[in-house]
């Protein structure tokens, strides 16, 4: 039996376990600024204009080498890779489809055989596009990579372009379009009129799924050398934003009703001939309204979207999260609108810079040590190069 010593000194407690230290944080930085960004434009402007767009190009890649290289992250900067002949080769057959659609739409029927091979073509073009946007960025000397199907590519965009483009070939056969109203069959007309608001009713009803599946398709098939993004956002994070807009748009409609109706048609239908400095009034107030509408609420969805996207967005197990405020946003957007129309257009570049600098610099890595740990597979197989200059003519670009 083993004897107890009491009078022996008490064994030291045993230290608790260290804590894990909290994992490292880094913001993006940008450090470009409007007076250098302005050197390029000006010079991309004036180029493009002499040599009839051709230089435009050129001028892309000026312009997004110099965006790409002044972003950086943990002490390193991005960097674009583009080539200016192969998105030129884009934009001459973006504008040889744009001249083709034109030129069938004078030729009645001829107008939907157009309009099937755009929607046959343009989730193509849209996914060569991210391809080739991806595949030519880098840091840290590793390329990104797309790998979205183009299959899903078909299911998001050919839905809303059906939508989008069929009121206008319908027009077009039943000889709607162009034609004297006077002259047009009104059974015909009912019908253009019919299935254009089933058609613009139903996007806007789907346009909150579609931006989410398209956010989904892009973010979750993206990689950074070999590791893979992951999309874990809802469609509820989106139909809220646009939910919340649209209630909030109902809102300053209805106010701007009440109060053109008490300053200009009560007094009507009272009797009394309307007093020009009360219809006045109810112009500004119209007016003032129309402005925060349009200036206030696409900033806000804005604003949610990018922070729902990027929070909810990881690349293998490092996590992102993007805090823009809304408030801010519109402030952003205000300015710059008052910056360039003050100055005819000189201040965009600054413009652009001070919103390209706020949204970048909204976003954060929450592990910026995880991004050591990427290893890369090289600079990848070569990737179609028309769908990048033809986006851009058709100016649907990819935003942050």
């Amino acid at each position: 039996m083993d004897v107890i010593d009491v009078y022996a000194p008490m064994p030291p407690e045993p230290a608790p376990p260290a804590a894990a230290p909290a994992p490292r944080r880094c913001r993006i930085g940008f450090m470009g600024t409007g007076a250098e960004y302005f050197g390029i434009w000006i010079v991309n402007l004036l180029l493009t204009i002499v040599t009839i767009g051709i230089y435009s190009a050129w001028a892309k890649v000026r312009k997004m080498r110099y965006f790409y290289r002044n972003t950086h992250l943990d002490g390193s900067v991005f960097d674009y890779h583009g080539d200016p002949v192969a998105i030129l080769k884009g934009r001459i057959l973006a504008v040889l489809l744009a001249i083709l659609y034109q030129l069938s739409l004078k030729l009645g029927i001829f107008a939907i055989v157009a309009l099937v091979g755009l929607i046959a073509v343009l989730p193509w073009l849209l996914t060569q596009s991210y391809r080739f946007r991806l595949h030519n960025s880098s840091y840290r000397g590793l390329r990104f990579k797309f790998s979205g199907p183009l299959s899903q590519a078909y299911l998001i965009f050919g839905i809303p372009m059906v939508l989008l483009l069929l009121p206008g070939g319908i027009a077009t056969a039943l000889g709607v379009a162009g034609a004297d109203p006077k002259q047009v069959d009104h059974s015909h007309l009912a019908v253009f009129m019919a299935v254009s608001g089933l058609c613009y009713l139903l996007l806007l009803l789907s346009w909150p799924y579609v931006h989410f599946a398209f956010k989904r398709w892009q973010h979750g098939h993206a990689f950074y050398g070999a590791a893979r993004a992951h999309f874990e956002a809802t469609a509820g994070s989106f139909y809220g934003p646009y939910l919340a807009a649209a209630g909030l748009l109902l809102v300053l409609m209805l106010v701007a009703g009440i109060l053109t109706f008490a300053l200009t048609l009560g007094t009507v239908a009272k009797g009394h001939p309307p007093d020009p400095r009360k219809i006045w009034i109810a112009v500004i107030v119209v007016g003032v309204l129309a402005y925060v509408a349009a200036f206030s609420i696409g900033p806000m969805v804005t604003a949610w979207i990018q922070n729902a996207v990027w929070s909810n967005t990881r690349v293998e197990d490092m996590r992102l999260h993007s805090d823009v405020r809304a408030g801010r946003l519109v402030g952003i957007m205000v300015g710059n609108l008052f910056m360039v129309v003050l100055s005819l257009g000189l201040l965009i570049p600054f413009a652009v810079v001070r919103l390209m600098k706020y949204k970048l610099e909204s976003i954060e890595v929450l592990d910026a040590d995880a991004l050591k740990r990427f290893v890369g597979e090289g600079t990848g197989a070569r990737v179609g190069t028309a769908g990048e200059g033809a986006v851009d003519v058709m100016d649907l670009d990819f935003g942050l």
